[in-house]
């Protein structure tokens, strides 16, 4: 089961005083690949421990400093064989950037990124319906003898793909005139 990130992205810049406690926290190569394993399956302190060859106190240490941050949060608990409660580990809500770059520059990466999660999301609801319009809005409905071929031609999915091929070409071109 691969760990779910649900909150807004958080873009940090290099003068921010959170930057700093995060580049010291990664600075370790033992915490980095505690904090990969767990955006691959959250998991107690002593189950990353088998499964990355460490000692439970330093994957927990890690963790700790990990936690303070904010890059990680308990997410669920588990009771082991011995009937011991146990905090399962998983990334937290939201999700980092670190970008360096003037401030002018950082404000704007912030607000590109909102916008293009924002038109992304529009262009999937915009897709579905047209999706939903194609498959279910006929005489007939999806039981019509509809294949999975016809349904791959829908409006809905040319709507998406086009979308979001014009959204690549603002990014780039907004990286290029920065």
């Amino acid at each position: 089961m691969a760990a779910k990130q649900k909150g807004e992205i958080q873009i940090l810049g290099i003068d921010e005083d959170e930057t700093a406690d995060v580049f010291d926290a990664l600075s370790s190569d033992t915490a980095r690949h505690i904090l990969s394993s767990i955006y691959d399956e959250p998991a107690p302190p002593s189950e990353l421990a088998t499964r990355l060859d460490l000692s439970v106190q330093n994957v927990s240490y890690h963790l700790d400093r990990l936690h303070d941050i904010g890059l990680v949060q308990v997410a669920d608990t588990r009771y082991s064989e011995k009937g011991k409660e146990m905090n399962v580990y998983a990334p937290a809500d939201n999700p980092v950037v670190m970008f360096v770059g003037t401030e002018k520059r950082t404000t704007g990466f912030r607000n590109l990124l909102k916008r293009l999660v924002g038109a992304t999301t529009l262009l999937s609801l915009v897709s579905a319906f047209l999706f939903i319009f194609q498959a279910f809005g006929r005489p007939g409905g999806a039981g019509d003898g509809t294949t999975i071929i016809d349904l791959l031609s829908f409006p809905g999915l040319e709507f998406l793909l086009g979308g979001l091929f014009i959204l690549g070409l603002f990014f780039l071109w907004w990286i290029r005139t920065q």
